[in-house]
């Protein structure tokens, strides 16, 4: 299935080995529809407003059994454009990289940034 990005009018395929079972977000520019409710692919939400990303975090930042601390991967913080709600989005294999290291370098501290930098490139 094919879409064409509300951003950045480009067309986006939602299939393929992209790493996430549900394309929610355009890989070019990273904008997305309001779409889902509870969870990730229900296609419930009534709201349909354009969710820009504002930001980046982690998923299940934690320290393991020797207190170090371990990163999990990559996540885009979207906010609706309509609502206002605020939404964490796995990033998948075909997103832009750049797209995601400017948002990072805008919105995550030294630390953060070096492992956005690791994760996406093996830096």
């Amino acid at each position: 299935m094919i879409f064409e990005c509300v951003n950045c009018k480009k067309e986006v395929d939602t299939q393929g080995n992209i790493g996430t079972r549900n394309r929610n977000h355009c890989p070019f520019c990273l904008h997305s529809l309001h779409l889902d409710r509870s969870i990730p692919g229900d296609r419930k939400e009534a709201c349909r407003g354009v969710m820009k990303p504002i930001g980046i975090t982690f998923k299940n930042e934690r320290k393991d059994k020797y207190g170090k601390e371990e990163v999990g991967e990559i996540m885009i913080i979207h906010e609706c454009s309509k609502c206002n709600v605020i939404s964490k989005n796995r990033i998948a294999g075909d997103d832009s990289a750049e797209k995601i290291l400017e948002i990072a370098e805008r919105t995550v501290n030294k630390k953060e940034l070096k492992e956005v930098k690791r994760q996406l490139f093996g830096e």
